[in-house]
């Protein structure tokens, strides 16, 4: 199998599975009640809270059991240089734009041949 291919396929069985972690939960005294909580990022979670950090590409729930975050999401790690267009990371998202002009979507046929898909 061409070294390449085998490589982009391994970022695409990643991105499918996903990195995961985790946090355990926390609990602290407040005015006589204990508060159970996750911490992410500096940020106090209550459990049942989720949401999707964007600039981390991960997707984190926080439960009885603590946080658990999982990537979502790919980017594209390196292309062919002197290629007209280049890629852009949007909301986790690869997307080929025009060097010349980044609002303008890439055409097909001058998007790169070789590329590698990594998952986050």
């Amino acid at each position: 199998m061409d070294a390449k291919l085998l490589l982009v396929l391994m970022g695409i069985v990643k991105t499918a599975s996903g990195a995961v972690s985790y946090g355990l939960i926390e609990t602290e005294l407040v005015h006589g009640e204990t508060v159970k909580f996750c911490t992410y990022k500096g940020m106090r979670l209550l459990p049942t809270s989720d949401f999707v950090d964007y600039d981390a590409c991960e997707k984190c729930q926080c439960g009885e059991n603590g946080l658990s975050c999982q990537s979502v999401g790919t980017y594209v790690a390196s292309a062919v240089r002197g290629t007209k267009c280049k890629n852009v990371k949007i909301a986790c998202q690869t997307t080929w734009v025009l060097r010349s002009d980044t609002k303008r979507k890439c055409p097909k046929h001058l998007m790169p041949i070789s590329i590698t898909a990594v998952g986050k």
